[in-house]
This record gives structure tokens, sequence and C-alpha cells, in this order.
């Protein structure tokens, strides 16, 4: 980025860059006229409060929107094995839905509609255990803590932002980014380093890697101080989408 265009960003001039104070629709526009070299220079100099909250700009533009998750977290000590889930999420009224494809839990499904019980949600097991029908679990149910270390309510894309932008706000200054350049899947990925390895936060190290075009973190992945990972989260064939009329209803969707 030359110095004349990195100065429009920080005056927020309108058209200065991808990931300055436009509209979604223009951001989209401008990343598209943009040289690969040109959308590099403008990341590893913009700071990271400011792209994370384009991230959430681009999030809530996207309206109920789908992808398929491939996750993979550490448990009470131990890695657990990769999931596959379909998740479809409106972010505001939070409504989320889960559809286990691949994994130890596969066949699962479940609605969390925050309209309807802010605290539960609605289960639906495959298999033998399907014979227990739909069951209300609470959202902070020991039940939950074998499969992941976050709530149902936290799934989506909007969620791990606000976490990312909560570690950001808390470190300040203190925080480190490391920016690494493109993986190759064409995203960019940046390595969010917090203070004093890490300690009072989830990770040590957060790896955040971006769709520029979609403009939202495609993948995810949580360290802890020695390298170890704790969690990832790899997202495609993220889309917008018509929301049907059972979509989240605990009653009628499972």
């Amino acid at each position: 980025m030359t110095a004349p265009l990195l100065a429009l960003l920080l005056t927020g001039t309108l058209a200065a860059a991808p990931w300055g104070p436009m509209t979604e629709a223009e951001r989209k526009a401008h990343v598209a006229r943009l040289s690969k070299e040109e959308i590099e220079a403008g990341l590893r100099t913009t700071p990271p409060d400011l792209l994370l909250r384009l991230s959430a700009q681009a999030i809530v533009a996207l309206g109920p929107y789908q992808y398929i998750m491939v996750k993979q977290e550490r448990i009470r000590g131990t890695l657990q094995g990769e999931q596959t889930i379909r998740t479809t999420i409106q972010e505001d009224p939070n409504a989320i839905r889960l559809e286990y494809l691949k994994g130890p839990s596969a066949g699962r499904k479940l609605i969390y509609n925050s309209t309807i019980k802010k605290n539960e949600f609605r289960v639906r097991e495959a298999g033998f255990l399907a014979i227990v029908g739909r069951l209300w679990i609470p959202l902070d149910s020991d039940l939950t803590k074998n499969d992941s270390n976050h709530t149902v309510a936290e799934a989506g894309l909007g969620s791990l932002v606000r976490r990312l932008q909560l570690d950001q706000k808390r470190a300040g200054a203190t925080l480190l980014v490391e920016h690494e350049g493109w993986n190759a899947s064409g995203h960019f990925c940046s390595m969010y380093v917090l203070p004093d390895g890490g300690k009072g936060f989830d990770n040590a190290k957060t790896r955040v890697c971006t769709d520029v075009q979609a403009g939202v973190p495609m993948k995810i992945e949580g360290f802890d101080a020695a390298g170890g990972l704790i969690e990832r989260y790899a997202f495609s064939d993220l889309k917008p989408i018509t929301l049907e009329k059972n979509t989240f209803d605990p009653e009628t969707g499972l």
C-alpha cells in the first residue's frame, strides 16, 4: 500500500482500503479492484481492532447464514477427534441449528432459540439414543462439557469474532499480532499473541485466517503457551440462506 493510500485509510476516507469505514457492498467492490499485494500491505498496517470490527460488519450483512464447520477441541487435557457440523445461524435474535454430519456425535441435531428458551437448547440424538426422543438441555449442563469447552449459544462466526474482540480489548497494547501471510486456501492468516503466556485468556495464541473477499474468518486455531492445540475451527461453504418456517423451531425442526 502506498503512503498516500495508507494516509487515506487513517483519516477515514471512504475509498481508502477494503477494510476502511465503508458499507459491506463498498468494501467488497473495493477488494475486487485491488491486487493481492495491495491487500496484504493494507492488512499488515491496519489495527487489529478495525479488522475485527469489519469482520463483525460482514457477518451482520450476511443475515441468516449457514456453513460447514470442522471442529476439534482439547477437553480436560485430551484432544478430541474432529467433528463435522452443518451450522445454521441467526445472529439477532440469536438462534442456532447444529446438524452433526461426521465424528463421534454423527446424526445428532439440536436447536437453540433464544426467543423460546434463553438458557436451554433442544437435542435429538441418533442411533440407539434416538429412543429417548427430543430433550431440553440446560446450556451449562455437565453433559455438554464432554463435547465442547463452549456452550451451544456460543456457536457462530459472530460469537467467535466477539471473543476475539474481547481478548483484544483486554490485552490492549500488550497484544502482539504476527502476520503470517496467505495460506493454501487463499486466506490471510495472522497470529494474535496474548500477554503472560495467555494467563486469564482461553488461549495463549490464536491464529485467525480470513477470507478477505467475504470479510470473515474461515479458520481459527487456539494454542497454549507451549504451542499445543486447544481448539480448531475450519469453515467452508459459507452462504446466506432463506430460513424455513421450522429452521429454528425446537418442536417441529428436529
